[in-house]
């Protein structure tokens, strides 16, 4: 009893912690922020399983999202997304504690869900990353599970990887930090265990393969303005060892400029070292290896971009080796350092809780000591408070929108879609003039070309980091060259036949020959003249069968969930 009203208290904590986290989010509606984007309606479109002339960034989440979305709404899975993304992480740190006490598993919990990390990552929009992150501590569990070969345990750490294998940096990052667990000498055979490597590696198929086989260009840039970003009194290792240090600043909540903040980055690593003995207890040597080498790492890839002394080597990283793009963000590898920082934070703060209640002989004075742990991590970013403070407020989709989908999806004049005004990202009133990702590639029933390349500002200057799309390039040298006429013969040869034109109060110059068909006070829309077919995309078989692989690993390790469960079921009964 005593240890279910324990849990029960841990499952409080998270779900509270949750909610005062996302706040206005749990509204219905979608929170449209930054590479957040949810549409009400979208349809599986060649681009999302990486048939597209661009890299596979968002392979294969946009086609999950596309395939589930129908008669339930976007936004519920946007709800569903980001209530799981900090549920998870809260509830998987302390099943990492589990037997640490309901302390620590608090502790622990807290420290993890309200960090910067979380906070920044939040604010960019980033739900993806951040339910790679939240599974990552459920993964470390299955994969020492697995090893001592509990049973179902393989099927389990495939599905956890599965879930994080949305997003690229997800997949990677589980099957890089766990997977020697999962090797780790034990019980299980290693010809299971290697069997389980196998199906974890087939996951990252459905980006790897379009990865290896689209037309686009793979050249990436932009490693210093993707690095880590010091924020405030400590510089870039204190940013780091606090997991802050996004590089986009708008995304950055404002307390993490304060002087408060590196004091509390002290305080918990002080609190780390307290545990630090009693982590590699409560962990075990597997794990605790993992989690300290893939922190060291995650750490040395993080500063080493964000220090001028070793940028260098960074940028020709990232410029030069093949898969090198991935290092370019490097706070998001510090996600293995904010699982060990909560877990030997909260260590460290229930032995002190213990000394001091010991010491005194009085277990409030213990307690006070837990509620100073878990007030910390608050007290260093309180604006991330009701959804940092009313930043992921919720909104709906103009009318407009369902409009232009619906003249695309019935019109019969060919060609695909292109969004103006050219740019990657958009402002629009009805969602508060916060930035995000522009919708219409998402919203609407035909592949949309749209601007890749990203404009960032660093200090007074625009830097802009081109995009690998072949195709976006060609249409973004033809509006930049402000000719309706050549715009309209580019258009044409790539495939062109509509113009969608979202009001936003930037001039637009339209390509010749554009008649519009569909006018309101949010979007226009164009029918132009009759375009070339489309380029045609290569290794559709290939990375339609990855796809299916992939697929097939999901449906098998359920499979032998459920039969393991119902074999359980009939030997109790």
């Amino acid at each position: 009893m005593a240890g279910s009203t324990r849990e029960r208290v841990v499952v409080l904590t998270v779900a509270v912690v949750t909610v005062v986290l996302l706040g206005p989010a749990l509204a219905p509606g979608y929170t449209l922020l930054g590479d957040q984007v949810f549409v009400p309606d979208p349809s599986l479109l060649p681009w999302m399983l990486g048939l597209g002339a661009g890299l596979p960034r968002s392979v294969p989440q946009d086609a999950v999202i596309a395939l589930l979305t129908g008669p339930v709404p976007g936004w519920v899975w946007e709800k569903f997304a980001l209530v799981a993304a900090l549920a998870l992480l809260g509830l998987g740190v302390a099943r990492l504690l589990r037997g640490q006490g309901a302390r620590a598993a608090i502790v622990g919990a807290v420290v993890a869900m309200w960090s910067p990390y979380v906070g920044e990552r939040l604010l960019i929009g980033h739900w993806s990353l951040l339910l790679a992150l939240a599974v990552l501590p459920w993964a470390l569990v299955h994969a020492d599970g697995a090893r001592l070969g509990s049973t179902g345990a393989l099927a389990r750490w495939v599905l956890v990887v599965a879930l994080a294998s949305l997003t690229v940096t997800g997949g990677l990052l589980l099957v890089l930090v766990t997977a020697p667990v999962l090797l780790w000498p034990g019980g299980l055979s290693r010809r299971l265990r290697l069997l389980g490597l196998a199906a974890a590696l087939a996951l990252q198929l459905p980006w790897a393969v379009p990865a290896l086989v689209h037309p686009g260009s793979s050249t990436t840039g932009g490693a210093d303005v993707f690095a880590l970003r010091p924020e405030g009194l400590g510089g870039a290792l204190l940013s780091a060892l606090g997991t802050g240090g996004l590089w986009n600043a708008d995304s950055v909540p404002g307390s993490r400029s304060t002087l408060l903040a590196p004091m509390v980055t002290l305080s918990l690593l002080g609190l780390a070292w307290a545990g630090r003995r009693r982590t590699a207890q409560a962990l075990g040597s597997p794990v605790t290896t993992m989690l300290v080498v893939a922190s060291v790492v995650g750490l040395a890839v993080a500063l080493c971009g964000a220090w001028s002394v070793t940028s260098g080597l960074t940028r020709w990283w990232v410029e030069n080796a093949p898969g090198g793009g991935l290092l370019r963000d490097g706070q998001k590898w510090l996600a293995p350092w904010l699982l060990l920082l909560a877990v030997s934070s909260a260590l460290g703060s229930a032995r002190l809780s213990r000394a001091a209640a010991r010491r005194t002989g009085d277990a409030a004075v213990g307690m006070l000591l837990v509620v100073a742990a878990v007030a910390l991590p608050v007290l260093g970013t309180p604006d991330l408070v009701w959804g940092a403070t009313g930043r992921l407020a919720t909104v709906q989709y103009p009318p407009d929108w369902a409009d232009a989908r619906r003249v695309l999806a019935t019109d019969p004049s060919p060609g695909d879609v292109i969004s103006l005004p050219w740019s990657a990202y958009r402002r629009f009133g009805w969602n508060l003039d916060r930035p995000v990702l522009d919708p219409a590639p998402r919203a609407m029933p035909r592949t949309v070309v749209v601007s890749d390349a990203l404009v960032v500002r660093r200090g007074d200057a625009l830097v802009v980091i081109p995009g690998d799309d072949p195709r976006a390039a060609a249409i973004g040298a033809a509006v930049a060259g402000g000719s309706g006429a050549d715009l309209a013969a580019t258009l044409r040869v790539q495939g062109i036949g509509w113009a969608l034109v979202a009001q936003s109060g930037t001039p637009v110059i339209l390509p010749a020959g554009a008649t519009r068909v569909m006018s309101g006070p949010d979007l226009e829309l164009y029918r132009l003249t009759a375009p070339a077919p489309a380029p045609v995309v290569s290794g559709v078989a290939a990375v339609l069968a990855a796809d299916a692989v992939a697929l097939s690993v999901v449906v098998s390790a359920a499979v032998i969930l459920l039969v393991l469960r119902r074999r359980r079921r009939t030997r109790t009964e």
